[in-house]
């Protein structure tokens, strides 16, 4: 029995003994796969965000040319960003461009114009560390896609320039205005047609310019709070006291004023091209910051003409230098319309007209 009962716990101290190893062979592979695991995940996330990034920059750059289509790819594949725990930059990035979220999906050299959809994918290639214990490979691609477009705004709270013009037509996004043409921001006292006009060249028919008659001398454009400070802060820093969407009404609340002026040249003079007379040159020099560039409402004249005028859209519009406008109350302030505009951009939209935030869509 004594031998007997020795040779029974010699074999049960080696089944634990043999199990334990199994169980700890079972452990190490788990926590092995737990590690490779969590480490691509984390390469995942990386690729992601910089996904995500390079997308958003691309979206930004269109703007309905080839160049813009290029600059966009350039600009994705440019972004920032390093994945491997922020050890190893991105270098397999690349860029591909729709009119559609479904596609289909081309180059920048190959793309529709009129692509507003920017779509990003990448790939990493993920050494594993102990997973090749179990799988017959070293490296595990991991990839990340997103894509992100310019889409319609209609809604804001900040960044509409303190004037709003007069549609010339309801027919949007452009409502009868043309780029490449001045339009009124704020009206002369006593708007004149024919020799010594003094009204922007868009406006100079006599639709439009009864239009301001109706309004009255003192209201001339002009549609925030009148007070000092507040003119400064709508003008200069796209502050706005109310929020506004197209469909609103929206009133004329002042006429000439000194600190309108000085607040407009302020604005000005805070672009990096600041001489540059119009868009056009403005886009061929490649200076300027889009300080000049603003997002205005544009109104329809109100019903009856000169009271209740209502947003029937957003527009791009771009300043003249500083010294083209004066505090006269018999002078025009003119701007040029550009068409589109897309927050946080510095050049006109992909589409004719309206306002755009670019976001992420998938």
């Amino acid at each position: 029995m004594g031998n007997g009962s020795r040779i029974q716990r010699r074999r049960s101290r080696g089944f634990v003994l043999v199990t334990a190893g199994i169980m700890l062979l079972v452990l190490v592979g788990a926590l092995g796969l737990v590690f490779d695991l969590g480490r691509l995940y984390i390469f995942k996330s990386e690729a992601q965000t910089w996904a995500d990034s390079a997308a958003i920059r691309a979206a930004l750059c269109l703007d309905g040319t080839r160049n813009g289509l290029t600059l966009a790819a350039t600009s994705a594949l440019s972004t920032p960003g390093k994945w491997g725990f922020s050890s190893t930059a991105f270098t397999t990035g690349t860029a591909v461009f729709s009119t559609s979220p479904n596609g289909p999906w081309a180059n920048a050299a190959t793309a529709p114009l009129l692509s507003i959809y920017a779509r990003v994918n990448v790939t990493v290639p993920a050494r594993l560390m102990f997973l090749p214990a179990l799988v017959s490979t070293q490296v595990a691609d991991v990839a990340a896609r997103s894509t992100a477009a310019q889409v319609a705004k209609n809604t804001f709270t900040e960044g509409l320039f303190p004037f709003s013009p007069y549609a010339h037509n309801s027919t949007g996004p452009n409502f009868g205005l043309d780029s490449g043409t001045l339009y009124t921001l704020r009206w002369p006292a006593n708007p004149k047609l024919g020799n010594g006009s003094n009204i922007c060249s868009g406006d100079r028919i006599e639709a439009v310019k009864s239009l301001a008659d109706a309004a009255g001398g003192s209201e001339r454009g002009y549609i925030e709070d009148t007070s000092a400070s507040l003119i400064a802060t709508t003008i200069i820093d796209d502050y706005q006291s109310i929020t506004r969407t197209v469909g609103d009404l929206v009133n004329m609340t002042g006429g000439a004023k000194q600190s309108q002026l000085n607040s407009l040249q302020t604005r000005i003079s805070q672009d990096s091209d600041t001489t540059s007379m119009t868009y056009a040159e403005y886009v061929a020099g490649n200076r300027g910051n889009g300080r000049r560039i603003v997002a205005v409402p544009i109104n329809d004249g109100g019903t009856p003409a000169g009271m209740n005028n209502r947003i029937v859209g957003i527009g791009s519009f771009f300043l003249y230098p500083t010294g083209e406008y004066g505090t006269g109350g018999g002078q025009a302030w003119c701007a040029e319309y550009i068409g589109s505009w897309v927050q946080g951009t510095n050049h006109h939209g992909v589409l004719g007209g309206g306002a755009y935030v670019v976001r992420l869509t998938e």
